[in-house]
């Protein structure tokens, strides 16, 4: 309802009750006026009943009494009138005219309790009052009663009852109410009419002002306000209220215009420019949060798990995946994810074009068409992949899983504010990946390309440490070139680099993806074989060397041919730490050196005993 039918309907309630207490009162007056005035009356016709009755007495013509009363009761508005003889009087005087003795009850209550009674009995055609007023001797008045009546002061000696027909003054007491009924609603009618024409200009300035809100709302702020009331109040409103609105949309107008070139596609659930405008400068502040926080994160993985966190709180997925793709390895590795079992085949984990999000560089959605992406072998019903090139080489693509259909009208709703929160953390990843790369080139060896010493040596607490978690065994191998220094004295120093190359790669060919292997000086190698059995390590140990010492190197028409000695022990077990299984390693590979070279040697406790270590 509007205000204006509130004012309204409140104003006419208002009226319409106080119409109906003046006519409620008028009523109730007027009625209680005719008939306190008919009571009166009765009582005046009384008293001249009784004045006339004494002054008959008085004359001694009591027997013309009838005459009298007959003419008292034919005056207007008397029905009927009868005038009643107490007892003491019957006995001194006799019943009178007409057997003037009690008719009804009343005649004898009014008789017996010396006081007037008066009833009033209304129905739709007439209106009678019935009174009966008690006649009392008294030696005080004029002329004196006792003198005739042999009764005691206050003694009644009879009574007057009428029936007064009162019909004619209520019929003009409802004629007088209906008048004030008539002339109230005319008043209320001209008041609706007076406060409508008043508060129209009012309402239409409430109207305008409504009308504006609504296009702010909608982000229109063209619209003023045209007072035309001339109250001073309200004009200062109108003023102050146009001034305000042109204000809003000059400065929402460049906001809004600003932010959206920031913010290209990025979606709102709002229509609202001011709302609109609140989102997108909370969006801007948590994304550079988010981006100032992961400026600080020492690792990719840390950031990865930043990135964990966005994607959930921007898109409401519970199940998700993300993956960083390389062009580089044509490769696909899961960095971060929620569900046990990746949803792709794994064959397209080894192949980074199996991709179709990746292929593309197009936001993939299942419902686009049937088995939109072949690789997809997840238990989810509904996919929703969303790629980003974070440089010429890694790309991230964050797949949405989830059972309901209705998950993907908000994931694309909230797909662009995923790739903004992506867009500024892409030169962070990127310095990110450019450190790491520069880290691991410090720690790669530059004529191998495998880890160099330093690597190893802050690699060796991390071994220690998941060694003592999960009860991790290592086999160490110590490798070395045998007689090197002469192949550098004879062909040169490139001659003994292509042998310790020729070494990197039997090394690299010999061992698994997850085995480490690395330079740690000179000719000399360590490789590292985590859940390796004894048995098995030999048997890796014993490959090299013999495929290493059956590879040549040609030097003109001349093959030369090396062989290398391999030192092998355990930790645990031989070593409590990695430090020492090296020492040991390097023992065993001493004692292949001593026993005759190109050889493998497992380290054992007696070696320490030996005169020649």
């Amino acid at each position: 309802m509007t205000t204006y039918k509130r004012l309204f309907l409140f104003v006419v309630s208002l009226l319409i009750l106080f119409a109906a207490a003046i006519m409620i009162n008028a009523a109730y007056n007027f009625r209680t006026y005719s008939y306190q005035s008919s009571i009166q009356r009765s009582q005046e016709i009384a008293q001249i009943v009784r004045d006339g009755l004494t002054a008959h007495m008085v004359n001694g013509i009591m027997d013309k009494r009838a005459f009298f009363l007959r003419k008292i009761s034919e005056t207007k508005g008397v029905k009927r009138l009868w005038v009643i003889r107490a007892q003491s009087v019957v006995k001194q005087f006799g019943k009178g005219l007409a057997n003037e003795l009690p008719r009804d009850e009343i005649d004898k209550k009014v008789l017996g309790s010396g006081k007037p009674y008066s009833q009033l009995h209304e129905n739709t055609k007439e209106a009678l009052l019935r009174i009966t007023i008690p006649y009392k001797a008294s030696a005080y008045s004029d002329p004196n009663c006792l003198a005739c009546h042999h009764v005691d002061e206050g003694e009644t000696l009879g009574a007057i009852s009428l029936e007064l027909d009162i019909s004619d003054v209520r019929r003009h007491g409802i004629e007088t109410i209906l008048k004030i009924a008539a002339i109230t609603i005319v008043f209320i009618l001209i008041a609706m009419f007076a406060i409508r024409m008043g508060l129209k200009p009012y309402l239409a300035f409430f109207n305008d002002l409504r009308d504006s809100l609504e296009h702010a709302r909608r982000g229109d702020f063209s619209h003023r306000i045209d007072a035309k009331v001339r109250a001073t109040d309200i004009l200062s409103i109108a003023r102050h209220y146009n001034q305000l609105i042109e204000k809003f949309e000059k400065t929402v107008g460049v906001i809004d215009r600003k932010l959206s070139a920031l913010l290209k596609n990025v979606d709102s659930d709002t229509a609202d420019p001011l709302e609109k405008s609140a989102e997108t400068i909370r969006l801007l502040a948590d994304v550079h949060h988010f981006k100032k926080t992961i400026e600080l994160d020492d690792s990719l993985a840390l950031i990865y798990t930043r990135i964990a966190s966005v994607v959930e709180n921007v898109t409401g997925a519970s199940h998700y995946v993300i993956y960083a793709v390389k062009r580089s390895d044509n490769s696909r590795e899961a960095v971060f994810k929620t569900v046990e079992t990746l949803p792709c085949a794994a064959s397209s984990l080894a192949d980074a074009m199996e991709c179709r999000a990746f292929r593309t560089m197009n936001i993939v959605q299942s419902d686009q068409f049937p088995n939109l992406c072949g690789a997809y072998r997840g238990h989810f019903s509904h996919y929703f992949c969303i790629p980003y090139a974070i440089s010429d080489d890694l790309t991230l693509v964050i797949m949405l899983l989830t059972n309901d259909a209705g998950d993907i009208a908000r994931f694309q709703r909230h797909a662009a504010s995923l790739q903004y929160y992506l867009k500024n953390a892409k030169p962070v990843i990127q310095g990110k990946l450019l450190m790491e790369r520069l880290r691991e080139k410090s720690l790669r060896d530059g004529l191998t390309g495998l880890y160099n010493r330093k690597f190893l040596e802050e690699f060796i607490e991390t071994i220690n440490l998941q060694a003592d978690r999960s009860d991790l065994r290592y086999a160490v191998l110590m490798l070395d070139i045998d007689l090197f220094k002469k192949v550098n004295d004879t062909y040169g120093h490139d001659v003994g680099d292509q042998f310790i190359k020729l070494l990197s790669r039997t090394i690299c060919d010999n061992i698994r993806k997850g085995d480490i292997a690395a330079r740690y000086g000179g000719e000399e190698f360590v490789v590292l074989l985590p859940n390796a059995t004894e048995e098995g390590a030999a048997k890796v140990a014993e490959r090299i060397r013999s495929e290493f010492s059956n590879k040549k190197v040609h030097l003109g028409g001349l093959d030369v041919k090396k062989t290398v000695s391999i030192g092998l022990a355990f930790m645990p077990g031989q070593a409590k730490t990695m430090r020492e299984a090296i020492k040991f390693a390097d023992i065993a590979l001493y004692r292949a050196k001593e026993s005759g070279r190109n050889r493998v040697v497992i380290f054992d406790p007696s070696m320490f005993e030996s005169k020649a270590f």
